[in-house]
């Protein structure tokens, strides 16, 4: 089993001492999350939980190509938000409470996402440069947006909605 790195988050964030320490830090948890949904994607027995998890990788992705550009450049060239298609209708419709695993995976994620958020909050407080701190501030929400979409799924299935 892969060490959870993300543990301490406040012990993790006051370990790294340079900009290309964060960056490294990042895509591993990035690269962490990517393949636990892709993992997740072929385990699912939910089509909509299948969609989201691979939407959520490629996502990951795409945060992995934005941390390698500022770590090879000092800045982004261009940061895309994207817009999540709806996955609730169908998901609605097709959770499985024959099978209530796919509840923990979703709780899972949503718990990765938010020590991602927080994580990139504490390197947007620790850095001083301007351009720097946008970059993480940013990160900051899409990882906000990750868990916003994961918990939707999480009401549309149970009705039970976490304070974000």
């Amino acid at each position: 089993m892969v060490e959870d790195i993300m543990q301490n988050i406040e012990e993790l964030a006051g370990d790294i001492k340079t900009i290309d320490d964060a960056i490294n830090t990042a895509l591993t948890i990035e690269t962490q999350g990517r393949n636990f949904y892709l993992e997740k994607s072929e385990t699912s027995t939910s089509i909509s939980a299948k969609d989201l998890f691979l939407y959520l990788a490629a996502e990951e992705d795409g945060h992995i190509d934005y941390l390698k550009e500022f770590l090879k450049y000092g800045r982004t060239l261009s940061i895309h938000e994207n817009n999540p298609p709806d996955f609730s209708q169908s998901f609605a419709s097709e959770y499985s409470s024959e099978n209530p695993a796919e509840m923990d995976v979703l709780l899972g994620a949503l718990r990765f996402e938010q020590k991602n958020e927080k994580f990139y909050q504490k390197l947007a407080a620790q850095v001083d440069d301007p351009e720097q701190k946008a970059f993480f501030e940013k990160m900051s929400v899409f990882e906000h947006g990750h868990m916003e979409l994961i918990d939707g799924f999480i009401e549309d299935a149970s009705q039970f909605r976490m304070q974000t």
